[in-house]
């Protein structure tokens, strides 16, 4: 009995600290013709900067009886709704083996909440946990915030996730895009619009929880603004802002602070979906990108590509994602990455950029929702796996392995040897319930929950 009571303590133990389905890294190839950097121990650098900026950026505090958290704008004692959303999908995706980043990622969502409009939609600017700086929202912001909640539903698990994410989309359709799916810049305005804005991968996982055609014709109709507004550059950037057909309008008429964020989302379009539009976009602008070097890369740049002065992460980061397009660009997409990762940053914004770009660029920001369930990564760093599917447990291994299955009273149920290779172990005579496997390959253990439906 006291082995039993031991060994389901130690369970209980792993079961605290291991409760995310896609550990971090992850280094995913994501297909559709597109590569990651391959510069050694980039996961790791990413994940370190990811903290610093979390112990210098994220603040917790319990107002009215609600823990809420805030990501720290470049004026510190204010917070944007776009850096809420970029900390709900950082808290996503870092998410490990041995730190869950749940629970930041439910007070951040609760801060959002707690600052509404009468829209629903979080004021773009707040003065700390206080009060409202600046009014109304800000559109770029819901569109991440959104995906964030459908993609913590598959890293997390919970229904809450989707059930949030599928309330705030539809908000979305509601006030913040026009009936055509063009993309407002906001709920309460709606003059010039921002290409940096558009975030195709998002409105694609949003046809899944909302009106499918609806989110269908805003691909289509943003896409169309995005390629009209590329056409004013011959080197493939996108402007700040312009107008409903993509031209230049009044103000915002370079590359600058807005417009850098669109490549990323190109890439991320591309990456995810493999979009024609994403790779016409993608096609014009990297070729341009390929032919400068990462300190030759500063902005504000103008639309022929004539630099300015400041070298930040937030011109280095998405053009690094631009190159992702082709695998004639690796040696080039090295080198960005080598100065993007390198970088110390001072402002709130360019450390979020440097960090948000970095997950695309490494493999580690997939589709959640497109990958198997998985049960347990049992060696990611060597690449062993372990997907359930119905009462078959799916397993990659890299060695010789021994998986025991034990039942809730700590009785071994099952136990078989594997060898290197690809596997599939039926469960299908065991009893439905909660099981625990222990899988030991060379000199690693690991343990993981097994439920038989």
């Amino acid at each position: 009995m006291a082995k039993k009571a031991f060994f389901l303590l130690a369970l209980c133990t792993f079961f605290a600290y291991s409760a995310v389905n896609f550990p971090y890294p992850q280094e995913r190839n994501y297909g559709n013709g597109t590569i990651n950097t391959t510069v050694a121990e980039a996961s790791d650098k990413l994940k370190a900067k990811f903290t610093s900026f979390l112990s210098s950026h994220y603040e917790e505090q319990t107002v009215n009886g609600k823990q809420l958290a805030r990501i720290k704008f470049d004026t510190q004692t204010q917070t944007v709704s776009e850096g809420i959303a970029y900390g709900m999908i950082m808290m996503v995706y870092f998410s490990d083996n041995t730190t869950s980043y749940q629970s930041h990622f439910d007070k951040l969502w609760a801060y959002y909440n707690n600052f509404l409009n009468d829209n629903g939609f979080m004021h773009w600017k707040i003065n700390g946990f206080n009060n409202v700086a600046e009014r109304n929202a800000a559109t770029d912001a819901e569109f991440d915030a959104a995906l964030a909640l459908v993609m913590a539903h598959y890293q997390f698990g919970g229904q809450k996730y989707l059930t949030d994410a599928t309330s705030l989309i539809g908000k979305i359709r509601q006030k913040e895009m026009e009936t055509d799916g063009l993309h407002k810049p906001g709920d309460m305005w709606n003059s010039e619009r921002n290409p940096s804005y558009v975030s195709p991968a998002a409105f694609e996982i949003f046809k899944d929880y909302d009106q499918a055609s609806f989110w269908s014709s805003a691909i289509t109709r943003n896409y169309t603004l995005l390629k009209n507004n590329q056409n004013n550059s011959s080197a493939g950037l996108p402007s700040d802002w312009c107008n409903i057909n993509g031209g230049l309008g009044n103000r915002g008429t370079t590359y600058s602070y807005d417009a850098a964020r669109a490549p990323w989302r190109w890439a991320w379009a591309n990456a995810w979906y493999g979009h024609a539009d994403a790779k016409t976009l993608l096609g014009k602008l990297a070729p341009w990108v390929n032919n400068q070097t990462p300190a030759s890369v500063r902005g504000p740049i103008q639309l022929n590509g004539n630099m300015g002065s400041d070298l930040n992460s937030t011109f280095l980061g998405p053009l690094t994602n631009a190159l992702s397009y082709s695998s004639a660009y690796q040696s080039k997409m090295n080198d960005f990455w080598s100065s993007l990762i390198a970088r110390n940053d001072a402002s709130y914004f360019n450390k979020a950029m440097q960090i948000i770009t970095g997950l695309l660029a490494t493999g580690n920001m997939p589709n959640l929702k497109a990958l198997p369930a998985p049960v347990l990564n049992t060696n990611q760093a060597q690449g062993n796996n372990a997907f359930l599917r119905s009462s078959n447990l799916h397993l990659e291994l890299t060695g010789n392995t021994i998986l025991q299955i034990f039942d809730l009273r700590g009785s071994m149920v099952f136990s078989e040897n594997l060898t290197r290779g690809s596997h599939t172990v039926s469960l299908s005579a065991l009893p439905k319930g909660l099981y625990i496997a222990k899988i030991s390959t060379d000199n690693q253990k690991q343990v993981i929950n097994v439920p038989i439906k």
